[in-house]
């Protein structure tokens, strides 16, 4: 006689699973199942995958979507720059994991100078339908830019151990709906993302509001920083990095493009109080909106990339942003240390504005960590592929052998940045896993103690 159970229907994992709020003490799972799920959701971890001996309820992330049940598992005390590895059970089924493959790390203890290692994705969501036309279709001779963009990564990086996905915006086209996110990257990165945490990023095709339903992000500070309260802006302390995301899109943009936005103000006060109360050795700024470039766009004739310039250079000299890492321009395209520059290119002074001489190409650029140091801006927007070009010739960027001495390209490719101590390493690497641009920044001292705010206007 069959069991009570014998025709229940099975649950099925839908996407997933994806890594969120790492932090020393633990970490958040995402994943998503069909509707059938009939009890529970169960996240099994531990320390070997053969012996998963610690549980954790999975509560309903949210109920936005139809036909499906979205699901996230948040653990605590853990212990810090320790892997794990999980199972995911859904109505006391297995449906994942319990290998090598499903496992996260948890992040070192703040200021912790081990080395670690990102990759960053700009503007890589392109994988979507080629035509309309199946014999068109099935004529095409090559798979889409994003899977040998994708590819391309895992041959430079050789299995190494990867610390984390950064996104740079613009993740699903052309609307960033669910259903685009689920063809453009959670199934494209899907082995990246099961064992690597994930912080996302908007950019200017998220015109869906699908995005606020599929990520979880630092907002109550759980992994360091000040907290932002707000999905869509946050930072978070990982080993000696301080990493701030930033939503010029939704916050301001997208509605429009008064300075005076009062969700924008309050985005920038939330920034200045952030960057004043960091300690860590890196500080690097991502948002979706590069303030120097000469690609697809002109950042002296888009106005709103204009406006962007004049508010947060003033801000990253004054707290020693290292870094900021942006997309939108599906080129690659960086500057050299720049300081006090807000204007059109007219105004570009290289006495004036650049703080130390030098590519970093082949000898590190020795730069102090604080105050005034100088901030690198690099566009890795090829994630997805490119799009015809501009003219590259922004004298605040630097020049690249990969284009004939043009300020930047439209190769496809992808950001890989190490960090090691006071050093910090870049790579833009090809479809082939051949290095198209490198860069290295040295710090010369430790970061200074956090830099009091200026006096506010009576």
């Amino acid at each position: 006689m069959l069991g009570s159970g014998a025709f229940a229907q099975s649950a099925e994992l839908r996407r997933g699973p994806y890594l969120q709020v790492q932090r020393p003490d633990g970490i958040t799972v995402r994943w998503r199942t069909d509707a059938s799920v009939r009890y529970s959701c169960v996240l099994r971890f531990g320390t070997d995958p053969d012996a998963l001996d610690k549980a954790v309820s999975a509560t309903e992330a949210n109920g936005h979507f139809p036909y499906c049940r979205d699901w996230q598992a948040t653990i605590d005390n853990l212990l810090p720059d320790t892997t794990y590895y999980y199972a995911i059970e859904a109505d006391r089924v297995v449906v994942c994991g319990a290998d090598e493959r499903h496992r996260f790390r948890t992040s070192p203890v703040p200021g912790t100078a081990r080395k670690m290692r990102f990759w960053l994705l700009g503007d890589s969501g392109s994988n979507r339908p080629r035509t309309d036309d199946p014999k068109q279709a099935l004529a095409a001779t090559d798979v889409t830019d994003p899977i040998k963009v994708r590819n391309g990564f895992r041959k430079f990086n050789a299995g190494k151990p990867l610390d984390g996905v950064i996104l740079l915006g613009d993740n699903a086209y052309p609307m960033g709906t669910d259903d685009q996110y689920q063809t453009a990257f959670f199934g494209v990165y899907a082995d990246e993302l099961a064992s690597t945490p994930l912080w996302p990023c908007t950019g200017n095709h998220d015109i869906d509001s699908a995005y606020k339903y599929l990520f979880t992000t630092n907002t109550r500070g759980a992994a360091g920083g000040v907290p932002s309260r707000n999905q869509l802006y946050f930072s978070a302390d990982i080993g000696n990095l301080h990493l701030i995301v930033l939503d010029p899109w939704k916050a301001w943009l997208e509605e429009t493009e008064d300075e005076g936005h009062i969700p924008w103000k309050r985005q920038l006060e939330w920034l200045e109080k952030d960057l004043q109360s960091t300690a860590r050795q890196w500080v690097c700024v991502v948002q979706h909106f590069p303030l120097y470039c000469d690609g697809n766009y002109n950042s002296d004739t888009n106005g709103p990339l204009g406006k962007l310039r004049e508010r947060l250079v003033p801000l990253f000299d004054r707290y020693g942003v290292d870094l900021s890492l942006t997309g939108h321009d599906h080129t690659y395209q960086r500057s050299y240390l720049l300081r006090g520059h807000t204007g059109p290119r007219e105004t570009f002074d290289r006495a004036k504005h650049v703080v130390v001489e030098g590519d970093g190409r082949e000898v590190a650029l020795k730069k102090a960590a604080g105050s005034g140091s100088g901030t690198m801006h690099v566009v890795a927007g090829c994630g997805g592929g490119t799009r015809p070009a501009g003219r590259f010739s922004h004298p605040a960027l630097v020049p690249m052998p990969a284009n004939k001495g043009k300020r930047g390209f439209a190769i496809p490719s992808s950001l890989v940045i190490e960090i090691d101590g006071r050093t910090l390493r870049g790579w833009q690497v090809d479809v082939k896993g051949e290095v198209l641009d490198q860069f290295t920044l040295t710090h010369t001292n430790a970061r200074p103690a956090p830099l009091a705010p200026p006096p506010r206007p009576l």
